[in-house]
């Protein structure tokens, strides 16, 4: 991930969860830049969105990943952003 990406981190978790909904909704909104997949009908965003949802609860359950405390994370970004 970028420096740029990784700057933005801290600040999209002092959002609400319906403030990164609609950061979410905006950014699945931006134009594609050449070279990029097509945009997304709403449908097809849900679609990709429960598949990576599914993904993402398959590796968990098959313990490929596990869960970080909320508590941790927070210290975590903490140290590192202050």
């Amino acid at each position: 991930m970028s420096e740029a990406a990784e700057k933005l981190k801290p600040a999209l978790l002092a959002l609400t969860v319906a403030e990164r909904a609609e950061v979410a909704e905006y950014l699945a909104t931006l134009t594609t830049s050449e070279g990029d997949e097509e945009e997304l009908s709403e449908e097809e965003w849900e679609d990709q969105w429960a598949e990576e949802i599914n993904r993402r609860v398959a590796d968990f359950e098959a313990g490929k990943t596990e869960l970080i405390p909320y508590e941790e994370v927070k210290k975590k970004m903490k140290e590192k952003y202050g």
